[in-house]
């Protein structure tokens, strides 16, 4: 089972800093995702201003927290303002769900089974 393995999130898409940044602060601001959220930046390269930003990893545990971030992550779909689409890599232990679509009703099917069966609770 892997309840407390950690969620990695990473995205590509045509704004994919902006996208990242976005949903970082969306999934921050969830109540049930509330300090298990973190930005990871590759250091910057020589002569490069700032890093480049990897992924978002979820801290995971019991109590729902897999369908908080399943819904969260579709909601964060459905708000965007530019419906264009987003490549999205969601990894836990050994296993990588990866989505690239505009149609976020196959991807809240797709997200909730993938944590869905791992969650602890």
């Amino acid at each position: 089972m892997y309840a407390n393995e950690d969620v990695r999130i990473s995205l590509d898409s045509a704004r994919s800093v902006d996208d990242s940044l976005g949903l970082v602060e969306w999934l921050r601001n969830e109540r049930g995702l509330h300090g298990r959220v973190q930005l990871n930046s590759n250091p910057p390269a020589e002569g490069e201003l700032g890093g480049v930003i990897d992924l978002i990893t979820v801290a995971m545990g019991s109590g729902g927290i897999a369908t908080v971030l399943a819904g969260s992550l579709t909601s964060w779909l459905q708000s965007r303002r530019a419906h264009t689409k987003v490549r999205i890599v969601i990894t836990q232990a050994d296993r990588s769900l990866e989505l690239e679509t505009d149609d976020t009703v196959a991807a809240e099917a797709l997200i909730r089974r993938f944590l869905g069966e791992h969650d602890g609770a």
